[in-house]
């Protein structure tokens, strides 16, 4: 069940943010459904994970999103929202951003025609870059605030939490934006968004996959009907779609528990927040 923590301390304490939230999503929607123009099957990257993503962090945080500042609320839930616009950048974007990266090394390695691998394997910052070029789409109130989106939002995957330059406390006059903490939280949000619920059959067929690495994908995550969050832990509720996914499920669990632990350590920096989830566990339904 969604409990909205972030979404309503913005309505009842921030209106005039929550307003610009919701003003962004209908922006949003149809720029996040373009990843399907370059991965057409690949795991859901559209608004429906950005939405799981935000409730993910609702349930990692608990009682602490009273702890947060309310511009944490509101780059958070807006960092969640644009994670993953770099999956959908067009070709013009796409040209002009990849000048902007220093990845030569990669691009040494890999031709630059092949744009999907370029993209899926950088699409975090390519999300950075997509933030910072439509910033005005998106009426975010401040270069502090936007600042803060863009880490947070490149802070999904590969970044370095730890650099107190690329995620430094920033202090507003509204509020302190912790952006490691924020980072962290995310990472962990969008990690643990496995379950079956991820491919919505309002986006994929799945009987007309034929790779096997997206077969073995998709099968992965059916074979997860529920994550749960507790205070404690992170629980995959397992019900094999085949035997053989075992072995997929398990490498997945040992996957969330190296960013468990990653995200743990950098919120240690944080006295006033903290990840309380200390395990990854395993329910297998019986005879599985």
């Amino acid at each position: 069940m969604n409990n909205f923590l972030l979404e309503n301390r913005l309505k009842n304490e921030a209106p005039n943010l929550h307003r610009r939230i919701a003003d962004s999503v209908s922006v949003l929607q149809k720029m996040l459904d373009s990843f399907l123009t370059w991965f057409p099957d690949f795991t859901d990257h559209s608004i429906l994970h950005s939405m799981d993503v935000i409730e993910f962090c609702n349930k990692l945080l608990g009682e602490q999103v009273y702890a947060l500042s309310i511009p944490e609320c509101y780059v958070l839930i807006m960092a969640c929202y644009l994670h993953d616009a770099g999956m959908g950048v067009g070709r013009d974007n796409f040209e002009t951003f990849i000048r902007e990266l220093d990845i030569e090394d990669y691009k040494e390695k890999y031709s630059n025609d092949n744009v999907t691998k370029i993209i899926r394997d950088y699409h975090n910052e390519f999300s950075g870059l997509f933030i910072r070029e439509y910033a005005e789409l998106f009426d975010i109130p401040s270069e502090d605030m936007l600042f803060a989106i863009i880490q947070i939002a490149r802070g999904h995957r590969r970044t370095d939490l730890f650099d107190e330059k690329e995620y430094p406390d920033i202090y507003t006059s509204n509020g302190l934006i912790r952006t490691a903490y924020l980072a962290a939280l995310m990472r962990l949000a969008d990690e643990i968004d496995v379950g079956a619920g991820r491919n919505s059959g309002l986006l994929f067929d799945t009987s007309k996959l034929t790779g096997q690495q997206d077969i073995d994908a998709f099968g992965t995550h059916e074979s997860i009907p529920e994550v749960e969050v507790t205070k404690e832990k992170i629980i995959l509720h397992v019900k094999l779609k085949e035997p053989r996914y075992r072995v997929m499920v398990e490498k997945l669990a040992g996957k969330i528990t190296d960013t468990l632990d990653y995200c743990r350590n950098v919120a240690e920096k944080q006295p006033e927040l903290k990840i309380t989830q200390r395990e990854v566990e395993l329910q297998y339904e019986s005879g599985n």
